[in-house]
């Protein structure tokens, strides 16, 4: 192939096409051609170069168009630079280079050690401009505090307990999968680490999140096994039954039925609602009340109807409820059959488990969201504006375990306290108060019964919740309720695994079911408006 110089000098020597073939290789340009051979050029010759580069022009841009190379487009311009391709030919180049720029740094980036701060921040100084900054720079902090705050398996629970209080968090599942695969690929924990604390508490981690990281390849079923979990539970898993979900209620104005009100207050995830579900299930069984009949015109009735079969004594596991919402509140209403016969009118209210955080913000003066202040307003219907001249029994619940959990920086204990002084405040325990409990759930943690439970409650809440606690005595002693004693119960399910799932033990929603047999009023032989007649005196 003759040089660019050769061709110039002696450029008479060659065909139409030959010189063609030359400009198509890169070697001249048709412009070098004829401005650099001093008039050499044939005209004939010229003409027909001219002729043979416009032919195939459309064929060199389209295979321009396939390779899709900056070579191959700049080849087209260098050959036909007065085409009216070479705008798009040059944006076409542009285009490239700056996919291969991005492509350089996103090289660059995947290069980097996202386990060492050093490297981030060189890739950070090198790339100012790259989209990566931000990631670089949320590894940095994410790792600067594990070096002040220490991570392993203990900081990753606590990681866990926060995510799933964390209101802000729209997908706690999907959050906390998400935190145990980047520890598990960080080398911060290894898979026996995870094991080990599901088998310390089997109801760390819901059985949605377990069914994700199998489905990741993390976990599989027979590690449960390994680890002593029920094979019932591993099946229920397995066939990945999902929880009851509840819709939300009307607003509750008031208290309709002429009953013996029940009253159910607890945090988000304190145990409430499945409490009262087991309590509902029981009462409507036959064992303890010989007959449940439901009120239809309570605002309550179809959450109250699942709750009530929510639970089997049938050795099957079964699936807990989907949390309520934490704004709504339920009212439910039913009569009660006793073993003698006499109907006794009752309705529960399972307060908005955001109410104690509401009575805080209320106390505090902080700014609330509309939900909170409908939640708040609906408390001070039912027990204030609209407060009926029944007899009235309220239940505090507390998850036994819970007293670290944070809810926006402050604990159960700091809410519960808020709670008290609204009580204290508003005086809504002052009248018709018949008695005061205080419900310990999931007290199947500390693996003991009889009166080795009891003493390990009362040291629990003496650690824990003194404070509230003698503060509900003091209210009792005020108001003469129940001669000025808080009843504490223990409570549990029976046995609960991966949060959703539970083998069933009636006795404690029995034990539930008989005070309030006890304490609420009976009727017989028919004669229950009378009886009711008299029960609003």
């Amino acid at each position: 192939m003759p040089s660019k110089q050769a061709i110039i000098d002696n450029i008479e020597q060659y065909s139409a096409s030959e010189l063609v073939d030359y400009i198509k290789s890169g070697i001249v340009t048709f412009d070098e051609l004829c401005e650099d051979t001093d008039g050499y050029f044939p005209a004939n010759v010229r003409r027909e170069v001219q002729r043979m580069l416009a032919s195939s022009e459309d064929e060199d841009w389209q295979k321009a168009l396939q390779t899709n190379t900056e070579d191959a487009f700049m080849s087209f311009l260098k050959t036909y630079p007065d085409s009216s391709r070479a705008d798009e030919a040059r944006a076409s180049i542009l285009r490239l280079q700056k996919s291969k720029d991005s492509q350089a740094k996103q090289s660059a980036w995947a290069s980097v050690d996202k386990q060492n701060i050093e490297a981030l921040r060189t890739f950070i100084r090198e790339n100012p401009e790259s989209s990566n900054c931000i990631e670089a720079r949320k590894l940095i902090n994410a790792l600067q505090e594990e070096e002040f705050l220490g991570f392993d398996v203990d900081a990753l629970i606590d990681r866990i307990n926060a995510i799933q209080t964390d209101k802000s968090v729209n997908d706690p599942d999907a959050a906390i999968v998400q935190e145990i695969i980047r520890c598990l690929q960080r080398k911060k924990i290894t898979r026996n680490d995870l094991l080990e604390v599901i088998k310390r508490d089997n109801n760390l981690l819901r059985a949605s999140v377990l069914k994700k990281l199998i489905n990741e390849g993390y976990l599989e079923y027979t590690d449960f096994r390994h680890i002593g979990i029920d094979n019932r539970f591993i099946q229920h898993l397995a066939k990945g039954e999902s929880t009851q979900r509840f819709g939300l209620p009307k607003e509750l104005k008031k208290i309709n039925k002429v009953s013996t009100e029940v009253y159910f207050w607890g945090i988000p995830s304190s145990g409430k609602s499945c409490a009262l579900g087991a309590v509902m299930s029981v009462a409507n069984n036959g064992t303890v009340a010989r007959s449940m009949s439901k009120d239809p015109d309570c605002q309550g009735y179809g959450y109250m109807t699942r709750l009530s079969q929510l639970f089997k004594s049938d050795g099957k596991v079964g699936t807990l409820p989907e949390g309520t919402s934490i704004y709504s509140t339920y009212e439910m209403g039913f009569d009660l059959e006793d073993e003698n016969g006499a109907s006794h009118p009752i309705t529960c209210i399972d307060l908005a488990g955001e109410l104690v955080r509401c009575m805080y913000k209320s106390d505090a003066g902080e700014d609330m969201s509309e939900d909170e202040v409908k939640a708040l307003d609906t408390l001070t219907n039912v027990l204030v504006d609209n407060r009926t001249v029944n007899r009235k029994i309220h239940f505090f619940v507390l998850e036994y375990g819970g007293e670290n959990r944070k809810y926006e920086g402050l604990s159960q204990t700091e809410y519960l306290d808020a709670a008290l002084r609204y009580i204290e405040r508003t005086k809504i325990f002052k009248t018709e108060t018949d008695a005061i409990y205080l419900m310990l759930t999931k007290v199947d943690k500390t693996g003991v019964v009889g009166q080795r439970l009891v003493e390990i409650l009362s040291k629990y809440i003496e650690d824990n919740y003194k404070g509230f606690y003698n503060g509900l005595e003091k209210i009792c002693r005020d108001y003469e309720i129940n001669g000025g004693k808080v009843e504490r119960i223990p409570f549990s399910l029976g046995q609960v695994c991966f949060q959703d799932y539970c083998l069933f033990n009636e006795a404690p929603a029995a034990n539930v079911v008989k005070k309030l047999l006890i304490r609420s009023k009976g009727f017989k032989n028919g004669k229950l408006q009378k009886g009711l007649n008299i029960f609003k005196k």
